[in-house]
């Protein structure tokens, strides 16, 4: 006999959000999210919403909301924070740019970087319009070549030429 208990046949409703209600999180709440004390990132992280660092992260981090780097937490990278970073008594935070709107860095906590302060605005990056493939072609017209033993005005004007050089062999 099995101690399993019968899997479910009937899915779980999911209720929708009221349609004029989407935002980052469900039912018009923002979204949160928390790397805890035994949580590691390596590389980047976006996130529309908020973020809590209690971990270590070596990368890039962006949110829409506040970043909080608390407890022990450690970032070494750089922080865009849309709207506020705080740096809580023993967290760290060794940033190569740091941008945010508001920034808190309470007592005993570590912190380097450069910072830039001011409301975050949305860059969207522009593709370069193609080059029309007219205008990258470039006619190519050749020349006749001279016959062998005649000097044409072209050898002339050579930098050999102008430099004295002659086509005679020594001793001749």
């Amino acid at each position: 006999m099995s101690s399993r208990r019968p899997a479910s046949k009937v899915a779980t409703p999911v209720p929708a959000p009221p349609e004029d209600k989407f935002e980052n999180g469900t039912n018009g709440q923002r979204n949160s999210v928390v790397l805890g004390p035994r949580d590691r990132l390596v590389g980047q992280l976006y996130i529309e919403g908020d973020l809590r660092v209690s971990g270590t992260v070596d990368g890039t981090l962006e949110a829409t909301g506040d970043i909080e780097i608390a407890g022990s937490g450690k970032v070494s990278g750089a922080v865009t924070a849309y709207n506020r970073l705080v740096v809580g008594s023993d967290a760290s935070l060794i940033g190569s740019d740091v941008r945010v709107a508001r920034l808190t860095v309470q007592d005993g906590a570590t912190f380097t970087g450069r910072v830039s302060m001011g409301k975050h605005q949305a860059t969207v990056p522009v593709e370069p319009e193609p080059a029309s493939v007219e205008s990258a072609i470039e006619p190519v017209v050749e020349q006749p070549a001279a016959a062998p033993g005649k000097t044409t005005a072209e050898d002339l004007n050579t930098p050999r030429a102008s430099a004295g050089w002659s086509k005679r062999r020594k001793g001749r």
